[in-house]
């Protein structure tokens, strides 16, 4: 990876925040982080992302409303939903931006970096589902 490519890992659980930081950071990646989409959303304001990795159930503001708010915003960011919801009808929504990939989960690091390398690269890629251990 070339360094630049920014990311924001937004979750409620400060283990997976570090846990996924840390293997963005190892490939090379920049990485912010957040603990709600509150949160999330002021670091948008004052920064621009490549790619925004979010969980969708969290406490203050949870996913599905910073989705909707980055999208009023005209936000530009990849955006990849970790949920463990097999099914979440709110991220269809016509105020929804695009989401690339929904991580179920739990999920394997090796899914994990390997949906975030495509994310990041020019190619285009239908949305899809990832399922696994997060381990």
């Amino acid at each position: 990876m070339d360094g630049l490519t920014k990311i924001l890992v937004v979750d409620d659980e400060s283990a997976i925040r570090f846990l996924l930081s840390d293997v963005l950071l190892s490939r090379g990646f920049e990485v912010s982080t957040a603990k709600d989409g509150q949160e999330s959303l002021e670091q948008l304001e004052r920064n621009d992302f490549d790619l925004v990795i979010t969980d969708i159930n969290m406490p203050r503001l949870d996913g599905i409303s910073m989705l909707k708010r980055m999208k009023k915003a005209r936000r530009k960011e990849k955006i990849i939903v970790m949920t463990a919801k097999p099914i979440d009808q709110q991220l269809l929504a016509g105020d929804m931006p695009q989401v690339l990939t929904r991580l179920s989960k739990p999920f394997k690091m090796d899914n994990f970096l390997d949906v975030v390398i495509s994310a990041v690269s020019d190619e285009k890629r239908m949305p899809q589902t990832t399922t696994g251990c997060l381990a």
